[in-house]
């Protein structure tokens, strides 16, 4: 039988000291530690242990996700736009929520002569969250003032809430899927006008294929559900379209004093 050498007290109190230095501070125990769980195996026998409490996780409330319908219904039930942009967040099927830094909320303003509908947001209205911003807000108002209109006092909506990603032509499926939003965001407004600017409004209102360059220069009626009847409804090119087209700004001049004698009219 092998024999082990004998320690000496002195030699013993040394090696405690060496493990106490290097951090050891418990005894080799006869029972396990599972790593793994929140708490380690409570101890049957050995050293009295004090129970440790698990480690409390917060728990992540489940997304509820909605049916195409019964999202719909919600949309044409908001009855104002903090419940429509509510709502159309839970639209299924549409990803430019995604991807887009903002969502672009409709204003509205009781009593506006007319309800302004822009186009696909461009990079400054995503990064700022609001309609008609940058350079080409400026230009727009301009282009109001130019018929004694003030932005403040119109009712405005966009014709998609978001910005399609690096923008990219929006799709579609986006634009049928979007629609809805956009008679609800008409529907509050009430307006007892409707100019839009831009191709991808007229489109989505009028339900016309035809040119832009062909719907501009006349009223037409836009049939939009929750209104009794039709409404009034112009085209204009957008103002980020003018560019240094001088045919265009030619028309959206004509349109702008169409626009005006409307109103002037109206108000006598």
């Amino acid at each position: 039988m092998a024999s082990f050498p004998v320690c000496s007290t002195q030699d013993a109190l040394a090696a405690l000291r060496l493990h106490q230095e290097w951090g050891i501070d418990g005894l080799m125990e006869d029972m396990p530690w599972d790593v793994w769980e929140e708490s380690p195996v409570q101890f049957r026998r050995g050293l009295a242990r004090s129970p440790v409490a698990p480690v409390q996780r917060p728990v992540t409330p489940r997304r509820i996700v909605k049916g195409l319908k019964e999202v719909l219904a919600e949309i044409a039930a908001a009855q104002d736009a903090s419940a429509l942009m509510q709502a159309s967040r839970q639209l299924p099927g549409v990803s430019l929520m995604r991807t887009a830094k903002h969502h672009l909320a409709p204003v509205i303003v009781q009593g506006a002569p007319l309800l302004l509908v822009g186009d696909v947001p461009n990079e400054d209205e995503d990064r700022h969250g609001t309609l008609f911003a940058g350079p080409v807000g400026a230009l727009l108002d301009k282009i109001l003032s130019s018929v004694g209109l003030d932005r403040a006092q119109l009712s405005m909506a966009p014709a998609i809430p978001w910005r399609p990603p690096g923008g990219q032509r929006v799709s579609q499926r986006d634009v049928e899927s979007c629609l809805p939003i956009l008679h609800r965001a008409v529907a509050l407004a009430r307006p007892r006008r409707i100019v839009t600017m831009g191709s991808t409004s007229a489109f989505m209102l009028l339900q016309k294929t035809s040119r832009l360059s062909q719907l501009r220069g006349r009223w037409h009626e836009a049939h939009i559900p929750g209104l009794e009847g039709p409404v009034p409804l112009l085209p204009l090119w957008h103002p980020a379209q003018l560019g240094e087209n001088v045919g265009r700004r030619k028309a959206l001049w004509g349109d702008m004093l169409l626009l005006g004698e409307t109103l002037s009219t109206e108000k006598e």
